[in-house]
Order: C-alpha cells, then sequence, then structure tokens
C-alpha cells in the first residue's frame, strides 16, 4: 500500500490495518496518525516488502535581504500599475508586498 493510500485512510482504519497486517507493530493503539503511518512503513521497509523511502529534505528558509530584493522588484511593478491605472495589477502586487513584508517580520523575529 502506497504513503498516499496510508495517508487517506483515518486513524482507526491505520490502527486496525496495523494490528491485521502488522502484529509486530508495537503500541499502535496510542499512536497518532501520523505516527500510525510511519511505523506501517518502518515495518514494511523492516520485512522486505517496500523499499526504503528517502527523506524528503526541508526546503530552504528564505533569506531576509532576498526577501526586500524581491519587495523591491514589486514596488517597480506597483508604481506602473498606479501610473496605468490597473486596479487588478495593483490589488495583486500589493497583496504579494504584504505577503512578503510579514515573511521579512517572521524572520527577523526567529534571528
Amino acid at each position: 500500500m502506497e504513503r498516499a493510500d496510508l495517508e487517506r485512510m483515518t486513524a482507526t482504519k491505520l490502527r486496525e490495518y496495523a494490528m491485521e497486517k502488522h502484529p509486530g507493530i508495537q503500541g499502535d493503539s496510542g499512536m497518532q496518525k501520523e505516527d500510525l503511518i510511519e511505523a506501517i512503513i518502518a515495518e514494511e521497509v523492516r520485512l522486505g516488502l517496500r523499499p526504503k523511502e528517502e527523506k524528503r529534505a526541508a526546503p530552504a528558509a528564505p533569506k531576509v535581504g532576498d526577501l526586500k530584493a524581491k519587495v523591491r522588484a514589486l514596488r517597480a511593478d506597483r508604481d506602473k500599475a498606479l501610473a496605468g491605472k490597473d486596479s487588478k495589477v495593483l490589488k495583486v502586487v500589493r497583496t504579494k508586498m504584504k505577503r512578503l513584508k510579514r515573511q521579512i517580520t517572521k524572520l527577523k523575529k526567529v534571528s
């Protein structure tokens, strides 16, 4: 069974599946859904029923300088939209700028 199939199942169904197909999994009745999925996959890898999954690398966090450069580029687009009186483009550009500025603020708080 693929990971996507397991993720579509409810936690109750996953527990039943684990008890039926993989009795070697201990403590499945108290596990959360994500833990159950990982335990089932680990057990299937251990039994040789599936190849070992590669862990996906987390996406790199954007840097403040990169985000500020994007904001500067959007300011130029905003000025063009203002000059051309294009309200639809202006709204989109302002929304993007607002989201980037929020990201910048969050990154500064973490640092």
